[in-house]
C-alpha cells in the first residue's frame, strides 16, 4: 500500500506545460551565471552562500521507483547528472540533508559546490575534478560546511555509476563526517561508503535495464 501511494503522490509535481529547449537553455545559462556569481562571493567574503534553484527548469524528476530503491539507502549522499550543465543535484538522502542543515528544495538543481567555504582546499576540488572527467571514483577528505556556517571533515567517495548499456548515468557523491560517531558494524568507513555506492548502482542498473530512471512525461 504504502508503495502505491509513494508512487501516486510522485505524480504531483507534473507541470502543465513543458518548456522549449530554447527556454530551458536560456533559463539554465542565467541560473548558472547566479550561481558563479555566489560562489565568487562566497569565496571573497568567506561567507557561505547557497541559493534556491527551482528543480523543474531542465533538472530530470527521478522516476517514483527510482526514489523509493534510493530511500531505503541510509548513507549520507546525492546525485549528480553529468550531462546537465554544471552537473546539478538531482537526488539527496535524509542522510545528507540531516548532515548539512539544508533542506532537498534548496539543494536539488545546484552543484555540489555550495559546500565549499574558505577553508576547502582547492588542490583537493581539482584532483575531483580529474576524476569525474576520466570517469573514475576517488575518495577525499575535504573541509565542507554546513547551512549554518560551521565546518566539518568531509570524508568524500565520488563514483560514476554506469546505467544497463554501460554509460555513466550520474555520479554519486557519499558523504561522511570524520567527527561524528557511526556504527559501522565492524566495517571501515571507505567500505561503508562503497555500500552505498553498490546500492544506488544496483538500483540503478535494473531499472534503467527496464527504462524508468526517469519520470515518463520528462
Amino acid at each position: 500500500m504504502w508503495i502505491r501511494e509513494l508512487a501516486v503522490a510522485g505524480q504531483d509535481a507534473e507541470e502543465p506545460r513543458v518548456a522549449s529547449e530554447h527556454e530551458k537553455e536560456k533559463a539554465l545559462s542565467t541560473a548558472n551565471s547566479i550561481f558563479s556569481a555566489l560562489n565568487r562571493y562566497s569565496k571573497l567574503t568567506g561567507l557561505v552562500v547557497c541559493g534556491k534553484r527551482c528543480d523543474s527548469v531542465g533538472i530530470p524528476a527521478l522516476s517514483s521507483s527510482l526514489n523509493l530503491s534510493l530511500g531505503r539507502i541510509k548513507q549520507s549522499f546525492v546525485l549528480t547528472d553529468p550531462h546537465l550543465p554544471d552537473m546539478p543535484i538531482i537526488y539527496a538522502s535524509d542522510a545528507f540533508l540531516s548532515l548539512t542543515g539544508y533542506s532537498r528544495e534548496e539543494i536539488l538543481g545546484c552543484n555540489c559546490r555550495f559546500l565549499n567555504g574558505p577553508g576547502t582546499s582547492v588542490e583537493v576540488l581539482e584532483q575531483i575534478n580529474q576524476h569525474i572527467c576520466s570517469e573514475q571514483a576517488c575518495t577525499v577528505h575535504l573541509l565542507n560546511y554546513r547551512k549554518g556556517g560551521s565546518s566539518f571533515r568531509d570524508l568524500l567517495h565520488i563514483s560514476p555509476i554506469r546505467n544497463a548499456s554501460g554509460k555513466v548515468a550520474f555520479h554519486v557523491w557519499v558523504h561522511l563526517d570524520e567527527g561524528a560517531k557511526y556504527d559501522f558494524n565492524g566495517l571501515t568507513p571507505e567500505v561503508w561508503q562503497l555500500g552505498a555506492v553498490g546500492a544506488v548502482r544496483v538500483a540503478v542498473r535494473s531499472l534503467s535495464a527496464s527504462g524508468s530512471l526517469l519520470r515518463p512525461s520528462q
